[in-house]
């Protein structure tokens, strides 16, 4: 309850503050009063999610000066959908300063737009002026696009209690105990983090837009088959949209600007990228591990970006046609590397952890035992008969995917007799139902709940 007055407080602020924003005389004054909400938007963030963090790093830099002070920091629950709220307070604000949406002058309609229940969790990220027009001339009942929304959440809950919790098994007891695993098990064990949180997170979303539509709401996508990506930048066009829109518009953009001006353009747009994904990186969570995960991001695209005219060269004096499946199937298979790479400091609990399972795998610690290529015996979690459905559930996702690229497979379906829809419905609410729950622990949350 405490929580949803501090939610409540926030909204009534921003709502107050848009309107100083709108009607301020001068350029001054707006920049006051935007400066104002954001500020408060960031200083929620602050006191809930980066106190510790901030006097953590403090007590480390004090300590290697040969001072010692201790100080512990405070327990605070960090409220549910917290950092989406105040990402989307930023937005509202900055749009109504640059003119882009008008302050609401109904509350009840603004509080709907942050507290929006199917998105407020885990996204997308949506801006006013798209919900606006959506909230006010609300969309008649569409008894087709209802089945269509109960079939995606249907797909959602499969992909997440079927897929993803059992890839979540793996991953998690590897990760809470590295050193018992042996370097092929914490291969496996990251292979299966990279798959789970795109899964775990697609499904959230698959959930929340179905039962948006259902009553009367597009949320925007928030994924485009990302780990078909063939390169860093491309996958960043394609995992959590929303989110990359946001840093975009709100981050990436002003900084351009700033520096518009000054000589070496590719160092500094380089360096923006680089800046603008660290920040992502400690969006989500205070910890050094997601502030390292961040700057590989950053990095990974600022490199691509400096050798793009080298790259280009050595493809045109080697003659290297970048249209055969082989460059591309290159192209996805190295991005799906890099970006396995990174999900290392993502999911560690810490960065001496993460660094204990990178020696591990550069040493191919164990790889000669016949126990470090035990997958189904148990020993990361899941038995034989776990492993089995896991890997036909996985391969039925990716088959999935794969055709879902080109041809939009609910219309498809729809389109078919009613006897084969309703086999097909059946046979998801069985999976659902009989395999999508495992041993005699209740299902994880989903992944992003914790940002």
């Amino acid at each position: 309850m405490r929580f949803s007055a501090i939610l409540l407080a926030a909204s009534l602020l921003t709502f107050w503050v848009a309107k100083k924003v709108e009607r301020a005389a001068g350029e001054r004054e707006k920049q006051f009063w935007l400066r104002t909400g954001v500020a408060a938007a960031l200083a929620l963030l602050f006191v809930f999610k980066y106190f510790n963090f901030f006097f953590s790093a403090i007590n480390t830099v004090i300590a290697a000066a040969g001072i010692h002070w201790d100080f512990r920091g405070i327990e605070l629950f960090l409220p549910l959908g917290l950092s989406f709220y105040a990402l989307q307070i930023i937005s509202y604000l900055s749009d109504v300063y640059y003119g882009k949406t008008s302050a609401e002058t109904h509350f009840g309609r603004f509080a709907l737009y942050l507290s929006f229940f199917p998105k407020l969790l885990n996204g997308p990220l949506e801006r006013y002026d798209r919900l606006k027009p959506q909230f006010e001339n609300p969309a008649a009942f569409d008894y087709q696009q209802t089945i269509s929304s109960l079939l995606r959440i249907g797909w959602g809950l499969f992909k997440k209690l079927v897929i993803a919790d059992r890839l979540a098994v793996v991953a998690n007891t590897v990760f809470a105990a590295p050193q018992d695993f042996f370097s092929p098990q914490q291969v496996y064990a990251l292979v299966a983090f990279s798959f789970q949180i795109y899964i775990d997170f697609s499904a959230y979303t698959d959930i929340a837009i179905g039962m948006a539509k259902i009553l009367g709401i597009d949320l925007v996508e928030n994924f485009n088959f990302p780990y078909y990506a063939t390169s860093v930048v491309d996958f960043w066009r394609r995992w959590h949209i929303s989110l990359s829109n946001w840093l975009r518009d709100y981050v990436f953009l002003p900084l351009s600007v700033r520096h518009r001006r000054k000589k070496a353009v590719i160092l500094w747009r380089s360096l923006d990228v680089l800046a603008t994904f660290l920040i992502s990186g400690l969006w989500h969570g205070a910890d050094w591990t997601f502030v390292i995960w961040g700057a590989l991001h950053g990095f990974y695209q600022a490199f691509e970006i400096a050798s793009q005219k080298l790259r280009d060269s050595l493809v045109k004096k080697f003659s290297i046609d970048r249209n055969t499946f082989a460059h591309k199937a290159f192209q996805i298979l190295l991005t799906f590397a890099l970006v396995t790479f990174s999900w290392l400091f993502f999911k560690a609990s810490s960065v001496q952890d993460a660094l204990a399972i990178l020696k591990s795998i550069i040493t191919l610690n164990g790889v000669t035992s016949a126990q470090a290529w035990a997958f189904s015996d148990g020993s990361l979690g899941l038995d034989r008969q776990d492993v089995w459905m896991m890997g036909h559930a996985l391969l039925v996702f990716l088959i999935a995917e794969y055709f879902s690229r080109r041809h939009n497979l609910l219309d498809g379906l729809n389109r078919q007799p009613l006897w084969f829809r309703w086999t097909v419905y059946l046979a998801l609410i069985f999976s659902i139902l009989f395999f999508g729950y495992y041993g005699d622990t209740t299902s994880p949350g989903f992944v992003y709940f914790n940002f």
